[in-house]
């Protein structure tokens, strides 16, 4: 697909629903990011609060907004594939915001590596909760790390567009509320992955989020990808039951070294099974994380 003339480098798409008390601060975090050469694409999906009138009133000429009925945020996410017009796609979500520097240290890399397909970046979070989270670096760590889960922050990545269409892949409604895990596990067929080095995605935790309110379908979705793409790619799948242990362990009853002790000895055979199920440096480290999380969490 070659870019037709006065097309936008980036197209930075956004979703939104409901996102008015939010929205303000992620376009301004999409400016603050010191390219001209883009456009603020934003899904309105349905909206029934103030995101219209925060729409109407923000002064930027390549904010472009699109309304649609509400369809969800796959459906959102799929539109948003079908009207962008930047070379590249850049996403992040409405109740977020975009850290200075994030666009033009992924073109910067993107430039350096004509393979990469999709790259991201770790990411913060900050409101009801506060902590930092990397994910892996190199291609071969992020395939490593799609056997137990998704290998980017979905709304930190920058992707490029042109391979993106020839791919066909889009975002999958029966895997709603896991639809990024799903595409990275597809479009790792088509190109390089990685993840830069920096916060470039500062994640909002608040109550009225669709992870805190899908929590139980998300992580049913979650399960369901990681069987399929194991068997995609020659692996043999982490148990369900392991697989759940480890990324969702069951919050401590008490607090203290005896509870810390009791939640390690608890995930010793979730951590060997899917250990051996799929040996790795990157899962061993992830793996070796999600022990320390839990652990950590007894000792509070």
């Amino acid at each position: 697909m070659i870019p037709s003339a006065g097309d936008p480098l980036v197209t930075v798409l956004i979703p939104a629903y409901n996102a008015g008390p939010y929205l303000r601060d992620t376009l301004v975090s999409v400016q603050q990011q010191g390219i001209d050469d883009l456009e603020i694409l934003v899904i309105d999906d349905g909206s029934t609060d103030e995101t219209g009138r925060v729409l109407a009133g923000f002064d930027d000429p390549r904010l472009r907004v699109v309304q649609q009925s509400n369809l969800g945020l796959v459906g959102a996410l799929n539109r948003g594939l079908d009207e962008a017009r930047g070379s590249f796609l850049a996403r992040l979500d409405a109740d977020d915001e975009m850290p200075v520097g994030r666009l033009v240290a992924q073109l910067t890399a993107m430039e350096r590596d004509p393979e990469l397909l999709v790259l991201g970046t770790d990411y913060e979070a900050y409101g009801d909760a506060s902590f930092r989270v990397r994910m892996p670096r190199s291609d071969r760590a992020c395939r490593q790390r799609l056997v137990f889960g998704s290998c980017h922050c979905g709304a930190s990545v920058l992707i490029r567009r042109d391979r993106l269409v020839a791919s066909g892949v889009r975002f999958d409604p029966s895997c709603a509320h896991a639809e990024d895990y799903r595409m990275w596990c597809e479009l790792s067929e088509y190109g390089r992955l990685g993840n830069l080095p920096m916060i470039g995605y500062r994640y909002r935790i608040h109550a009225g989020q669709v992870s805190a309110l899908f929590v139980d379908e998300q992580r049913a979705t979650h399960v369901r990808i990681a069987a399929e793409h194991a068997l995609r790619t020659g692996r043999r799948p982490i148990a369900e039951a392991d697989l759940r242990a480890l990324l969702w362990p069951e919050p401590p009853a008490r607090v203290g070294a005896v509870a810390a002790g009791r939640s390690l000895i608890s995930l010793t055979g979730p951590l060997l099974r899917a250990g051996r199920a799929a040996p790795s440096v990157e899962g061993l480290r992830f793996l070796g994380r999600k022990a320390y999380e839990a652990t950590a969490g007894a000792l509070r």
